[in-house]
């Protein structure tokens, strides 16, 4: 939509409580000990703005995590009497730090199960029987292929053959394929199982038995592997595509991904650089790397969709708490039909009010208006898929092939008893095929 900002009637009536009083429920919530009229805390620098992980701003949970103390949680009523009465602002402010804590608590791994947490974002490993339907869409947002130094170490080891084969029966890729390879190896059962009763079948002596249906004009229930043969190239240069694609489109969007982190980088350096060391212009430097840090969340949050709008909230009445942010601003930006966009309007509305030389606050918008460019990629990326005429035609041609497959391999594997060398290999082939 081309209105960043949220519709009249949406502009809520929520009073600015006093700095003073968010220092001090902010101070609660933590659970710490301070003077309510101490000072906000500084905004980081900009190497401290995306968090350490490949520089993603998206909150990544510790590996071994502590679940907060329930207790530090304040009651409404405490917090109404420290923002001066004012109990619909107050009720907000302590539900978003009441889920927040949940949250937390839910994250939290036990100290005894941390040498079964993979080495990225925290993944625990579990077995595909006991993964929920939804575990695959779920567990999207932490298989983040990000290394670090301990991962590039664990990824160059001679162990890893043996990791990787261990790690088979917990792979999101069984549950993501669950029905696929179900319904194509059901198949190859099928094809078994109507050879015995049509032709023939050995017993477990290894005698021969003529089918509980058998017809001299039934030889087998089979096809020539030929018809294979001639296929599998057409079906080879389809996966090579599909390959190909998916992975030039995950290779840009890390690319314009890490543009974003550096570009962000980049406005916050540059703000601490140009702006003066006066009072008025210290609070725009933080005020504009408050933004920031909102737009990347909010950009990740278009991202990944609704499910992420209270993890977005909690994160912007974070920067309430430190004093950066207003709640007004915060609802404004929840209530815009499009978030990145309002919170880059934001920034450059804080870049006019800081007094500096004109060509300073050029090259600060000129970054600021990189990140408008990395964002319509971005949303270019996630609204574009490949093309359907490609991948309907693939999945259709995949399916067919790996529904008739059995019927070529059943003379092929006829060493095996009764022919069930099938299933395995049916197993095996849909399987791998499937994943790519």
């Amino acid at each position: 939509g081309a209105d960043y900002g949220p519709p009249q009637s949406a502009a809520p009536a929520t009073p600015t409580p006093d700095p003073s009083t968010v220092e001090a429920l902010r101070a609660q919530t933590e659970g710490a000990t301070r003077d309510s009229a101490a000072p906000a805390a500084p905004m980081p620098l900009p190497s401290q703005v995306a968090a350490p992980r490949g520089g993603n701003f998206a909150p990544i949970p510790p590996q071994a995590a502590v679940a907060p103390d329930p207790s530090a949680v304040p009651n409404p009523s405490a917090v109404s009497n420290r923002m001066g009465g004012d109990e619909a602002s107050a009720r907000r402010l302590w539900q978003v730090v009441a889920q927040s804590f949940k949250a937390a608590e839910q994250r939290a791994i036990p100290s005894e199960d941390i040498d079964n947490v993979g080495s990225i974002a925290g993944e625990e490993r579990v077995p595909f029987w006991e993964q929920p339907e939804d575990y695959a869409e779920t567990q999207r947002k932490d298989r983040r292929t990000i290394f670090m130094h301990d991962d590039w170490v664990r990824h160059r080891s001679s162990e890893r053959f043996f990791r990787n084969v261990q790690s088979i029966g917990s792979s999101g890729i069984i549950q993501s394929l669950r029905n696929e390879v179900t319904f194509v190896t059901m198949a190859a059962v099928f094809v078994v199982a109507i050879n015995m009763l049509l032709v023939s079948y050995q017993d477990f002596d290894g005698v021969s038995h003529v089918g509980a249906l058998a017809n001299s004009n039934i030889r087998s229930v089979s096809l020539p592997a030929l018809p294979f043969s001639i296929a599998s190239p057409a079906l080879s240069l389809l996966l090579v595509f599909r390959t190909n694609t998916g992975y030039s489109r995950w290779n840009e969007a890390r690319t314009l991904w890490g543009g974003l982190i550096n570009n962000c980088r980049n406005v916050v350096r540059q703000a601490n650089t140009f702006f003066p060391d006066d009072p008025h212009h210290v609070m725009l430097k933080q005020r504009l790397a408050a933004e920031t840090a909102a737009f990347i969340r909010a950009l990740r949050n278009f991202l990944r969709g609704p499910t992420d709008d209270d993890t977005l909230r909690s994160e912007l009445y974070e920067l309430v708490g430190a004093g950066h942010m207003t709640p007004a601003t915060v609802e404004k930006g929840m209530a815009a039909s499009n978030r990145p966009m309002f919170f880059l309007s934001a920034m450059s509305a804080t870049l006019r009010k800081a007094e500096i030389d004109p060509m300073k606050a050029a090259r600060v918008d000129a970054s600021i208006s990189v990140l408008v460019d990395l964002t319509g990629a971005n949303e270019r990326i996630f609204k574009s898929p490949i093309p359907l005429l490609y991948t309907r035609l693939l999945s259709r041609f995949l399916t067919a092939f790996l529904l008739l497959l059995p019927l070529a391999l059943w003379q092929a594997l006829g060493e095996s008893w009764n022919h069930w060398a099938v299933i395995p290999a049916e197993l095996l082939i849909s399987f791998f095929l499937f994943g790519i």
